[in-house]
């Protein structure tokens, strides 16, 4: 089920059930020549539907633009930088509306630059402040303090930021950009967004990592990677 497809009266019926809310989040940003522009944010929207085809769940419309650094590269070859505070700024905006709501689970699924990257640190910052500015204005200055937790109900934890790739998938997809890994992902989940081919005539250091060859990935290998993620995932909403 997606968010922007709802009426007021589903959004309602999932918010009563509990149910979690998906946000995928990436970035426009170079994968090789071979590979979509916008890889990480075709990978954390097809696990997110994919998880919400097998437990109960919303999907959220995607933060598509992110921070990048201009890491991999400029404009030339298709990279978008949004500043990090400015980015920042905006992930908050929409998750307090999210989870003014009434959300009471959101998990940030995130495929680009890991938890530390500036683009997951603006969502963790964003969803840790929100716990408190919105808890205080609905409950007064010294709510924790004064109020047991089931009176002031579940101010933490409703924001939860998390790679699309959890520990315990880790043993079996080890992370990289563009490589055998990324590349194997999207020729399984969206072939015709990759060309080995155009490896012959341009590659990079990232691309052509000893053991980890982008111009080796499979769909068969993309399978098996997505589906150990999909599972670590299961789990982890079962969990929550």
């Amino acid at each position: 089920m997606f968010l922007k497809h709802m009426r007021p009266d589903q959004l309602h019926e999932a918010i009563r059930k509990n149910l979690p809310l998906l946000l995928p989040a990436g970035c426009v940003e170079c994968h090789g020549v071979h590979a979509a522009l916008g890889l990480d944010m075709l990978v954390a929207e097809s696990l997110c539907t994919a998880i919400a085809e097998h437990v109960q769940a919303v999907v959220a419309p995607s933060i598509d633009y992110g921070p990048t650094g201009w890491a991999v590269s400029g404009p030339e070859l298709g990279t978008v930088d949004v500043d990090g505070n400015h980015f920042y700024l905006y992930v908050k905006d929409v998750l307090r509306a999210l989870l003014l709501m009434g959300w009471p689970r959101i998990f940030v699924v995130i495929q680009h630059q890991g938890m530390d990257g500036p683009e997951a640190l603006a969502f963790r910052k964003a969803g840790a402040e929100l716990a408190f500015e919105l808890t205080r204005s609905e409950k007064g200055l010294g709510w924790w303090g004064y109020q047991p937790p089931e009176t002031h109900g579940n101010a933490f934890g409703r924001v939860r930021v998390r790679p699309t790739i959890l520990p315990a998938a880790e043993a079996v997809c080890h992370g990289d950009h563009a490589g055998h890994l990324e590349t194997s992902l999207l020729m399984y989940l969206h072939p015709e967004q990759v060309d080995l081919t155009l490896l012959d005539q341009r590659s990079f250091w990232y691309t052509d990592q000893p053991g980890n060859l982008a111009r080796a990935a499979s769909a068969e290998d993309g399978q098996r990677y997505f589906e150990a993620m999909l599972v670590a995932w299961i789990a982890e909403i079962d969990g929550a």
